[in-house]
Parts: C-alpha cells; sequence; structure tokens
C-alpha cells in the first residue's frame, strides 16, 4: 500500500522556496507555492549570484557549500529549460598573499578545483586588470547566474511538475490544530495542509512568531551596483581588496559591496561611485562606465551566519532560510525533498538544525 505524499505548502518564492517547490513537485507531492509578490521579487532579485564556496567556513558548511557548487551542475542537466549560468571561474585575492595562500590550501584539502596563480597569468585571463596582483586563487569551477530568470525557471518548472502557483498572496499566519501545523492563513482564509515549508527570508521570524517560536534571524542588508559598460571588461568573477564584480552582459558589470549606512558619505549613492571610481581605475577599457543603479537586497542572516534547514520545533514545520540562498539552492531543495517525502533525517544537514541554538 502506498502511502499518500504530504499536501505541503512553501512559502516564499525566492530561488530557495522555487527550488524546493520543484524537487517536491518533480516526486509528485502536492505542493503550493506561495508567496506575496513575484518569483525572485525580494532579495533573490538583487544577489550578486555568485555560486562559490567562501573561505573560513566551519568544516561542515564548507563541505555543504562545495557540494552545492557540483549539485547546481546537477540542475543544469536535469531541467527542459537551459539556465542561465556563466561558468567563468573566480580569481580571488587579498591584501596579503599568505591569506590567499591559505585560502587555496582549505579548499584544495577537500579536493576542491582551485589553485594558485601568479601575475603573468593572472594578465593574460584578465587582460584588462591594471594592476594584477601578484597571486590569487583560481578557481575555475565556480559561476554567476541570473537569479531572477533562474528562479523563474525552477517555480515553471514546479508549476509543470503540478505545482500551484499562488503568487501576490500574502500569508498572515500559520494555522495549527492540536499542536501540528494545519496550514496558513491568507486574507481569504485558511489553506490547509500536512507540511508548512518557510523559505520567505527575513519575514521567517515574523512568521514563526504567530507560533510562538523564535527564530534567530536578523537582517543583513548588502549593495548590489549595475553598471553599463561599452564593452566586456572581466572574463571573470573577480573579488579583491578594492572591488567585487563580474559581467552580467557584454553591456552590463555587476558589483557587490557591503551596506554601510542609509544616505551620507557611507549611504549606497556614495558607496557606487567610489566604487564606479574604481572600476574606472582598476579595469582598461572602463573610462565611459556608468552607474545604471544601486539596490539594497536584505540578507536572511542566522545569528551564528549558518543556514537553518529542517523541522521547526513545531510538528508539521520545516525551515530554509539562510544566506547564500543562489548557491546552496539546488542542493537544499534536493535534500529537504528528502527529508519531507522520505522522513530521514539527512546527516549532511545535522549542522544546519535549529536545534543548535538552543543547546548553546
Amino acid at each position: 500500500m502506498t502511502t499518500a505524499k504530504p499536501r505541503t505548502i512553501v512559502i516564499g518564492a525566492g530561488i530557495v522556496g522555487a527550488s524546493v517547490a520543484y524537487h517536491l513537485a518533480r516526486r509528485g507531492a502536492p505542493v503550493t507555492l506561495i508567496d506575496k509578490g513575484k518569483p525572485a521579487g525580494a532579495v533573490t532579485g538583487k544577489a550578486f549570484a555568485w555560486i562559490n564556496v567562501a573561505h573560513g567556513l566551519p568544516e561542515p558548511y564548507s563541505q555543504l557549500r562545495h557540494l552545492a557548487v557540483q549539485d547546481w551542475r546537477r540542475l543544469e542537466q536535469e531541467l527542459e529549460r537551459p539556465l542561465p549560468i556563466d561558468w567563468c571561474g573566480a580569481l580571488t585575492w587579498n591584501r596579503d598573499p599568505a591569506d590567499t595562500e591559505r585560502l587555496v590550501r582549505e579548499h584544495a584539502a577537500w579536493g576542491y578545483d582551485i589553485r594558485l596563480v601568479e601575475r603573468p597569468e593572472i594578465a593574460r585571463l584578465e587582460p584588462n586588470l591594471t594592476e594584477p596582483p601578484a597571486i590569487a586563487a583560481f578557481a575555475a569551477s565556480e559561476a554567476a547566474v541570473d537569479p531572477v530568470a533562474a528562479t523563474t525557471i525552477l517555480a515553471d518548472a514546479a508549476r509543470r511538475a503540478g505545482a500551484e502557483l499562488r503568487l501576490e498572496t500574502e500569508v498572515g499566519a500559520l494555522a495549527t490544530k492540536s499542536g501540528k501545523i494545519s496550514g496558513i492563513r491568507t486574507r481569504d482564509g485558511i489553506v490547509s495542509a500536512d507540511r508548512v515549508v518557510i523559505a520567505a527570508g527575513i519575514e521567517a521570524p515574523a512568521l514563526c512568531r504567530t507560533i510562538d517560536l523564535a527564530l534567530p534571524v536578523e537582517t543583513s542588508p548588502a549593495l548590489l551596483l549595475r553598471f553599463k559598460t561599452a564593452g566586456r571588461l572581466v572574463n571573470r568573477i573577480l573579488t579583491g581588496p578594492v572591488m567585487e564584480v563580474r559581467q552580467a552582459s557584454p553591456v552590463q558589470l555587476l558589483a557587490a559591496e557591503d551596506y554601510v549606512d542609509a544616505a551620507g558619505e557611507n549611504g549606497p549613492e556614495a558607496i557606487a561611485q567610489r566604487t564606479l571610481a574604481a572600476v574606472r581605475r582598476h579595469l582598461r577599457a572602463a573610462e565611459g562606465t556608468t552607474l545604471e543603479s544601486v539596490s539594497v537586497g536584505l540578507r536572511p542572516m542566522p545569528a551564528d551566519g549558518l543556514p537553518i534547514v529542517g523541522a521547526g520545533g513545531v510538528e508539521g514545520l520545516y525551515l530554509a532560510v539562510m544566506h547564500a540562498g543562489v548557491t546552496l539552492a539546488p542542493l537544499v531543495g534536493r535534500l529537504a525533498a528528502s527529508e519531507i517525502l522520505d522522513g530521514v533525517e539527512v546527516r549532511m544537514l545535522e549542522s544546519c538544525r535549529l536545534a543548535r541554538f538552543s543547546r548553546a
């Protein structure tokens, strides 16, 4: 006798929620993907969208990130529509060359495709760099993706696999019955479900408070800058002491910057102008580059910086809230679907459980 798959609502049509919905629907589960806006309408649409392993992470999370990069390859082969992903690789360097060397040793120990490159090779890889560093870390297998297009493709793939999309529908609260999740409350009433997945980014804590669950997630703003260029300035993702940039199209350069203040000399516009000056100074043929837009993305940041994935302490509730959602989305979507539908806990996600905060 076949056990019926749980009716699941996924709150949040960013790239993580769309991935969870797709992987559930692909396995035949009845799924509703719900969002108060459109796919990628919140922080996903303002992401720099560098698919990478990052540096200086705790070992279990570092391993998760390594596998997540590979999972983008799996997703690319699996989807019917081509993903807008560029496996261009990334060059990273620090002010102190010793830090760059440590980065390479750390990831090479995992068998990751990364190596040290010296100034002559860097100049060949990126001929527009006016001052190539002495050494850099070259991760050839890293990539960038158009996060809005990728999310739209995932949401559409979920729909074609049987998922229902309810867009421009705000969730006011979680619904419970006899101490278990029973669905969600919207303006039009209760939508029943056996499972609810919260992948709603910075709105996740407020949703959890409706059932008296404290979710240790804060809002971490970041800047995404778009520049118009006369042509291609860089071939890869470049991240160094003065700028973090990638080419989104032959005539558009993206830059990621830390958010400092709402206005003034450290406001978004001022930072954008300083970044523009750095681009013009450090990249040849960038003299005519102009600023197109400055966006503030409000990232969900768990208190310890690591993802929160798994059961939410109330039967029927599953959490998928994290920074680096673009990198992790395919892997987290696949593993979350396995946990929800197979009723097992995936060991790979052990370091991501909400319960770790109660043990601290």
